[in-house]
């Protein structure tokens, strides 16, 4: 090789990769954790909005003193569900009659037809807590109480 041949040397090579896997691995992290973000947020808007329009059905009920316009299905029509049946198990419902199952028709008829259904929501009318189905997993723990959302924090 001729001393004025200039050219890349293996050391050079070696450094400039590990600074773009450094660059790529802090990219990945920063960006899996925004994506976590936007996913709990957007379940938190969804519960609330859920939430708004569970205290407006029930605040319609009690003025009228008729639960006819309660959405949903009673929890207790609807045991045998895995998922459902694990909410029961581990104390997140307790009184299967108080709780509904809404349906993606439910959030529609309830004006909420942009939410996307999954597993599903649960409403209490008469505490007007809102319950998701499948769960926010965070660092291992999953919440579905959308009380116990909105104090999560992303990891």
């Amino acid at each position: 090789m001729n001393k004025n041949q200039k050219g890349i040397t293996i050391v050079s090579l070696i450094i400039t990769i590990i600074i773009l896997l450094i660059i790529g691995g802090t990219t990945v992290y920063i960006g899996t954790s925004v994506i976590k973000q936007a996913t709990l947020q957007t379940i938190n808007t969804n519960m609330m909005l859920i939430q708004a329009k569970t205290k407006t059905i029930a605040e319609q009920a009690k003025f009228n003193n008729n639960q006819d316009n309660y959405k949903g299905t009673v929890l207790s029509e609807v045991l045998g569900n895995k998922k459902i049946d694990k909410l029961l198990e581990i104390g997140i419902i307790e009184d299967t009659s108080k709780y509904y199952l809404l349906s993606k028709d439910d959030l529609v008829s309830m004006g909420l037809e942009k939410i996307e259904i999954e597993d599903g929501y649960i409403v209490n009318y008469e505490t007007e807590e809102v319950i998701y189905v499948k769960g926010y997993d965070n660092d291992g723990i999953t919440y579905h109480k959308l009380t116990d959302m909105k104090n999560v924090t992303v990891k």
